[in-house]
């Protein structure tokens, strides 16, 4: 954490919202960019405001042990987590025990061939939809292992699990994504976070 950083945590802890809204500023994409991969771009608005609101009544716990982000990382996990649950047992009164395959539009890139864009924007869709029918908690691993390039032991802190549990919900969540890729977005683990063992 840079020094700028942890003086905007200090004041923001200390009930300073213009810290605390620069923190968001600087921080706020890092927030969405993983709340849209684990749940999708449907639902990371509404988890991103979630975990800003956390942060927010939890600044003052913060002792400074990790860096800021893995904190703020550490949060946005366990919201995503959170709310995935609480969708699955909403779906699962509504399905009874069928999984609804949901559309996930993808925003467009900043990519400036149409072609292109228009191959990356399904293959980002694809990539999304697939996620779906990874079990929760690998999915998180897998998305902060592999899309935002943290070591596993930092997923490990963030998850709270040890280093060995993450590499195994990695390898679990990489070779459900691909089990899922190659049925079209259909994945054995459709289930995520429903039960059996993780």
């Amino acid at each position: 954490m840079t020094s700028s950083d942890n003086n905007l945590v200090q004041k923001a802890a200390r009930g300073d919202v213009e810290a605390f809204a620069h923190l968001v500023r600087n921080y706020s994409g890092l927030v969405y960019r993983v709340a849209m991969r684990v749940l999708g771009p449907q639902e990371a608005q509404d988890a991103s405001q979630e975990v800003w609101i956390r942060v927010w009544r939890n600044l003052k716990r913060f002792r400074g042990d990790s860096a800021f982000s893995t904190w703020l990382y550490k949060i946005t996990v366990n919201t995503c987590l959170n709310a995935r649950r609480r969708e699955q047992t909403r779906e699962a009164r509504e399905f009874d025990d069928e999984f609804p395959y949901l559309t996930i539009p993808i925003p467009p890139g900043d990519e400036y061939d149409p072609e292109t864009a228009a191959l990356n924007e399904e293959r980002r869709a694809e990539i999304f939809h697939a996620l779906e029918h990874v079990r929760a908690e690998h999915r998180a691993a897998l998305v902060l292992r592999h899309m935002e390039g943290l070591s596993y032991r930092e997923v490990a802190q963030i998850l709270d699990v040890p280093d060995g549990t993450v590499k195994g919900w990695v390898s679990r969540g990489r070779a459900a994504l691909l089990v899922a890729l190659s049925n079209g977005g259909r994945g054995d683990e459709s289930r995520a976070g429903t039960g059996g063992a993780p």
